[in-house]
């Protein structure tokens, strides 16, 4: 496609970026048009995830496990290959920084196997990528902050005290292999990973850390998982190390971001996407005109078309096509 019929592409783009989601969870939608933006054979994104003092004072003193100090996606076809393999692999690459460029918090990598060599737009088109990832970054609500979303999977795991699983349902499996990949550990479905530990170790220690509530929720690529851990069997504090855990996980995916897929099936232009973008959220047209910096007359022509292409007549009529049944996370 040519660079200058890009632009719907790069609307998407940013609207997506825009919408208060983390990175790590709009990612896969945003490297689908990062390939139509930039042709590559696969991308890989690595960010850092710093530590708060409480979480690292707590592994000193009880000897839990504090959170991974990164994250990784990469939308490669062969999944079983390292990202390091991959990267050696491919012919041609191209790298940016995330972040201050004196304190990059990421990096973002296009791969290419076979093809031309990435050249100078590709270099730029990359660049313009990153500073809408970087405003993903900077301006990503907490997951736990009251957002609200879609149950699209729920599953439970039964645990030891210890770490060794006792009962993985197939969905619970599938969620926290997609959370070892993230976390670029191996999860062989004998153990919990070091995310559920922690929430095993929130209950062991409850009464002596009453803060550490065993509940926690973790951007995923597509969504965000919230679990919870509780004891389901009863046991003596004698008897602690005997006791079984229930993990219980919901996959959920963040209204903004089904909202903007929903988008995606209408032929919409520009300015008509943002605007049914943000009175999607909620606020109506003040919502959209608040965003934008468009007239009066532009505005009530884009939400006229958004009407039409929906094939709705009111503001309702379009929640409820944008907005499904939610959950709040």
């Amino acid at each position: 496609m040519s660079r200058k019929k890009n632009s719907r592409q790069w609307a998407r783009l940013r609207i997506l970026c825009s919408g208060g989601l983390h990175l790590m969870t709009l990612i896969p939608d945003a490297l689908e048009l990062v390939r139509e933006l930039i042709p590559n054979s696969a991308s890989q994104l690595f960010l850092h995830a710093e530590r708060a003092p409480q979480d690292m004072h707590e592994a000193n003193v009880l000897g839990v496990l504090p959170p991974p100090n990164g994250y990784f996606y990469g939308d490669a076809k062969d999944f079983g290959v390292a990202p390091g393999e991959a990267r050696a692999r491919a012919r041609h690459v191209l790298e940016t920084c995330l972040g201050p460029a004196a304190s990059p918090v990421g990096t973002l990598t296009l791969l290419r196997d076979d093809g031309p060599p990435f050249d100078t737009d590709d270099q730029e088109d990359l660049g313009r990528v990153a500073n809408y990832f970087d405003h993903a970054l900077r301006n990503a609500a907490s997951a736990g902050n009251g957002l609200q979303g879609v149950i699209e999977d729920e599953a439970m795991l039964l645990a030891t005290t210890n770490g060794d699983i006792l009962f993985l349902s197939d969905s619970a499996g599938a969620l926290l292999d997609q959370l070892a990949s993230q976390e670029q550990q191996v999860f062989d479905r004998r153990t919990l990973p070091p995310f559920c530990l922690r929430l095993v170790e929130s209950v062991v220690y409850g009464e002596r850390y009453p803060w550490r509530l065993p509940a926690g929720t973790l951007e995923l690529a597509g969504g965000v998982l919230e679990a919870r851990a509780q004891w389901m069997s009863a046991g003596s504090c004698d008897a602690i190390h005997s006791r079984t855990v229930g993990i219980f996980l919901k996959f959920v995916v963040p209204m903004p971001l089904r909202i903007w897929r929903a988008l995606g099936s209408v032929e919409l232009s520009p300015q008509q996407m943002e605007v049914a973008f943000w009175m999607g959220l909620g606020g109506g047209r003040e919502a959209a005109r608040s965003r934008m910096d468009v007239s009066d007359a532009v505005l009530r022509d884009c939400v006229k078309a958004v009407y039409e292409k929906f094939g709705c007549t009111s503001e309702a009529g379009l929640l409820g096509i944008l907005r499904p049944v939610i959950s709040r996370m």
